[in-house]
């Protein structure tokens, strides 16, 4: 692999895990602007947690080579180390230690100067202040989030690395850590590297983003440049008879594509969708409409459209797999 560009975070090239039979990740390639929201979007089981792992030193890939600032993932596992923090997916904290107190040791770990008040530091600046002596275990998951936030930071990552950062939280918590998110985004002074199932997420959140499929990368890019290269709106019909309007709905004015999507679903990509729906609707009365509803692309509809299946399919076609993938990491 060629020197990484100075302007590059994290350099992916052929990326493979394997373990045993199962392909947790098929050979992915990425590329992490630095300063970047990137995110790593798929359904349960489909490579995320794996791919950090790799990047975080915690796996050896199967083939293929990554490169994190300029450091060899593999060769550079303690320069890596240094450069990076990680929030993890599942909690990591001690429940009998308080916030300062988690955050205090950790800092001493890290061989920081002044532990404590690096430590005070950051719970002011995650608004921490007014649980920061209490036991983690009485904290809200939301609260708890914020300190493994703050743990992740206390070095100073180059790259912050974030697996499903909200996931179990309500919508409040949610909505906090997604503005502290934001924040230091737009400090510009750490790369975020976020993986998520959650479409909303990312599109909130991400600079730029890959979408992976069954441990492959079915489509990257900006979220508004992926949804636009869609061209259209996205019309979702239920129908008694879907196969009876299938063929008449492909050759109605405006569309452009027709997706199955489940019994009875059909996913019509057309422009200018609401000028043009009592036409469509017209031309699959006969079929039984059972449910109609109109909207601008997703980030779901992109994924359909890579992968000829929903999102919601392909996680429970990967569950199995995905249980299979957490033993081994």
């Amino acid at each position: 692999m060629p020197p990484a560009s100075t302007n590059t975070a994290i350099e992916v090239r052929g990326l493979a895990k394997h373990f045993g039979e199962s392909r947790a990740l098929a050979g992915i390639d990425l590329d992490v602007p630095r300063g970047a929201c990137f995110g790593l979007l798929g359904p349960n089981g489909a490579g995320k947690s794996t791919a950090v792992g790799v990047l975080t030193t915690l796996l050896v890939p199967t083939a293929g080579t990554a490169t994190l600032l300029g450091h060899d993932v593999v060769r550079e596992r303690a320069a890596v180390r240094r450069q990076i923090g990680v929030v993890f997916q599942e909690p990591a904290l001690d429940p009998e230690l308080s916030a300062r107190e988690q955050l205090t040791l950790h800092a001493r770990l890290f061989h920081l100067d002044a532990p404590a008040a690096c430590a005070a530091d950051w719970i002011e600046r995650l608004g921490l202040a007014e649980h920061a002596d209490r036991p983690v275990r009485k904290l809200s998951g939301g609260l708890r989030r914020r300190v493994e936030l703050a743990r992740g930071l206390l070095n100073r990552p180059g790259v912050l690395f974030l697996d499903e950062p909200t996931t179990g939280l309500d919508v409040a918590a949610r909505a906090r850590i997604w503005d502290e998110l934001r924040a230091l985004r737009h400090a510009g002074e750490t790369t975020l590297f976020l993986t998520t199932h959650s479409m909303e997420e990312a599109d909130v959140l991400c600079d730029a983003i890959a979408i992976v499929d069954a441990g492959r990368i079915v489509a990257s890019g900006s979220p508004g440049g992926l949804k636009a290269e869609l061209g259209g709106d996205v019309v979702t019909l239920v129908l008694e008879r879907p196969d009876a309007a299938r063929a008449a709905l492909m050759a109605h004015p405006g569309v452009l594509r027709v997706v199955a999507d489940g019994a009875g679903v059909l996913r019509i990509t057309i422009a200018d969708g609401p000028r043009r729906l009592a036409g469509l609707l017209e031309c699959a009365r006969d079929a039984g409409i059972l449910e109609v509803d109109l909207r601008r692309p997703s980030l779901e509809h992109v994924f359909l459209h890579h992968t000829g299946h929903a999102f919601e399919d392909a996680g429970a076609s990967l569950a199995q797999r995905a249980a299979g993938e957490r033993r081994h990491a």
